[in-house]
């Protein structure tokens, strides 16, 4: 590897991470209607303003070994997580695409996924800023894509928006429960417009796997089915993991 890419890859790492960082903002905050931009970053314990040096995406993590240097407070091994994954994913879309244009957008439905599933997995909703606004920025810029048409978008969209409407509607007016979030609906439409008719298959089969085998040791240790998990990520994960291993390729 030239001394070029690994400075461009170490460039885009750093750049992810600082993007994740802002990801956690945005993850916290937003389920809580707290602006995302004001305040500053501060303490959710003491209130104490976090300041520049101790804000260092994953390095003041470890700096400050996972606590708040004024109150000692604990904070979560999710934040560096974040902020180291998305780096690396930043890495990874230019290292999928050659094309700088497919690398930015793969990156942008890649931090939609990512956020919107965080959410999801604390709160059970799906915000629509995410899903419909995920779903129009994909309809916009298609027309400008090379590795999916206009057609393909609207068809993706279609399908995975239709299959899940269907199965929404099975549950709350048949079955009279609510089996199925409207915000997955949303999502698998902004999924399929977004990665196309695969990126639905991959959503539904590898994530109902993923889901099955996160929910297998629950099932055994409560012995009973008497209990919920949001599906937005198991999907979202189903869907990155198809895309990443360009499943279609290998075995279609």
């Amino acid at each position: 590897m030239e001394l070029l890419q690994v400075l461009e890859y170490t460039f885009l790492f750093i750049l992810g991470a600082a993007l994740g960082s802002f990801y956690n903002v945005v993850i916290y905050r937003l389920p809580r209607n707290i602006s995302i931009i004001s305040p500053s970053s501060h303490c959710p314990n003491c209130g104490q303003k976090i300041k520049w040096y101790d804000n260092i995406p994953i390095i003041s993590y470890f700096l400050l070994k996972g606590k708040c240097r004024y109150c000692g407070y604990s904070i979560s091994i999710r934040y560096p997580l974040v902020e180291a994954f998305t780096g690396i994913l930043a890495v990874l879309c230019r290292l999928l695409f050659n094309d700088p244009f497919l690398s930015l957008l793969y990156f942008a439905f890649f931090s939609i996924l990512l956020i919107a599933s965080l959410i999801d997995w604390d709160t059970f909703t799906l915000p629509d800023i995410f899903t419909l606004g995920g779903l129009l920025m994909a309809l916009a810029v298609s027309p400008f894509r090379e590795d999916i048409s206009l057609r393909e978008s609207i068809l993706g969209a279609l399908m995975g928006g239709g299959i899940f409407l269907l199965i929404y509607l099975y549950y709350t007016k048949l079955r009279k429960i609510e089996g199925l979030g409207f915000g997955d609906v949303k999502l698998m439409a902004f999924i399929g417009c977004a990665f196309g008719v695969w990126g639905v298959i991959y959503a539904i089969f590898l994530g109902s796997l993923f889901g099955l085998l996160y929910a297998i040791p629950i099932i055994v240790k409560n012995r009973s089915l008497q209990f919920a998990l949001p599906y937005g990520p198991f999907l979202s994960l189903g869907a990155f993991i198809g895309i990443l291993l360009n499943l279609k390729e290998r075995f279609f």
